[in-house]
């Protein structure tokens, strides 16, 4: 009887090698240029007609809200209540931060809806317990 069992046990052993094997293995495609935020040699400025259009609120995958706001002759983005970034154009539609926090692309539709995608820098910080956490890059999408 104990051999039945071992013969059994032997012969399922393969299989959850291979189970395991497979499960182990998970791939996500993330494009590389999404997820670093870098400030060409080269930009626009954008004069404040050029940027009305896009000065509003966006609601991003995360629930949170991005903002496009001016100031003077600047362009300005935040998220929620965080700190404001001087942002520029980079390409027709996409823009950086000049402090290479944010970067975003923003299409705007012909009913007022706009989509697109923000990656941002989220800052390191100190936990209350003593640890901490690094920065990270994240990325999330516009509805």
């Amino acid at each position: 009887m104990k051999i039945i069992q071992l013969a059994m046990l032997a012969a399922m052993l393969p299989l959850a090698i291979q189970a395991q094997e497979q499960s182990d293995t998970v791939s996500v495609p993330v494009r590389a240029n999404d997820l670093r935020i870098e400030l060409p040699d080269s930009y626009k400025k954008m004069w404040p007609e050029q940027f009305d259009d896009y000065k509003r609120g966006y609601t991003l995958s995360n629930g949170q809200t991005l903002y496009i706001r001016s100031l003077g002759s600047n362009m300005y983005a935040f998220v929620d209540n965080d700190e404001w970034h001087k942002i520029v154009a980079v390409a027709p539609n996409t823009f950086v931060a000049l402090d290479r926090q944010l970067k975003m692309e923003i299409n705007l539709h012909e009913d007022d809806g706009a989509s697109g995608w923000l990656t941002m820098i989220v800052p390191s910080r100190q936990l209350s317990g003593g640890g901490f956490v690094p920065e990270k890059i994240v990325s999330f999408a516009m509805r």
